[in-house]
C-alpha cells in the first residue's frame, strides 16, 4: 500500500492545505509544518512547495462556490481509489443543519491539514490516508521527504531495547 515511505524521489512537488479558522494549538501544528515546506523547499529537496487555505466544510451541490476544493478533494479521492487506501475518517461527508435559516445540507469535512504530492504534473500522494493497517500522517510524509528515518527507527530500537533488558531493569 501507499505510505511515507513510497514518496517519489527527483521533482516532488508540494501543496499544503491548511483549514482557515482552527484553535491555537492546531495553527501553531500547521506553522510548524509550513516551516517544514519551507526548508524542504529552501535547501532545494523538493521542486516547489505552496500552501492553500480551505475551509472547515464546503457544501456539496452543483452551484456551490467551492469548485476548486471539490475538483481537489475529487483528484485525492482518485489517487486513494487507484491506490487501494482511504482518506477517510480525514475526509468525511455529514448532514449539515443550520439553526438560524433552519434548512440542512450536506457538506464535505476537511481535515485541518492535507498535504498532495505531485511527482512533476501527477499527483503521487495525499497525506492523511490510511491503509487497512494504520493511518499516514502529514508529518510521516514530511519525515520521509526530510529523509529521517529516526522516528521509526527509534522506536524499533525502543522497543528491541525493552525486550533485552532483564526484568527489574530500569
Amino acid at each position: 500500500m501507499e505510505g511515507a515511505r513510497s514518496l517519489p524521489e527527483g521533482n516532488v512537488q508540494l501543496e499544503l492545505f491548511v483549514r482557515s479558522s482552527v484553535p491555537a494549538v492546531a495553527r501553531d501544528s500547521q506553522s510548524g509544518v509550513r516551516e517544514r515546506l519551507r526548508r524542504l523547499d529552501a535547501n532545494g529537496e523538493v521542486a516547489g512547495a505552496t500552501v492553500r487555505t480551505w475551509e472547515k466544510r464546503v457544501p456539496i451541490d452543483t452551484g456551490c462556490s467551492e469548485r476548486e476544493t471539490h475538483h481537489t478533494h475529487a483528484s485525492f479521492d482518485d489517487w486513494a481509489r487507484r491506490h487501494g487506501v482511504s482518506l477517510a475518517p480525514f475526509f468525511d461527508t455529514r448532514e449539515c443543519h443550520s439553526s438560524i435559516t433552519g434548512e440542512s445540507h450536506t457538506a464535505l469535512v476537511l481535515p485541518v491539514m492535507s498535504l498532495a504530492v505531485y511527482e512533476g504534473d501527477r499527483l503521487s500522494a495525499v497525506f492523511p490516508h490510511a491503509d487497512e493497517d494504520r493511518s499516514y500522517t502529514v508529518s510521516e510524509a514530511l519525515d520521509a521527504l526530510e529523509g529521517d528515518e529516526t522516528t521509526a527507527e527509534s522506536e524499533e530500537s525502543e522497543k528491541s531495547t525493552r525486550e533485552e533488558l532483564p526484568v527489574g531493569a530500569p
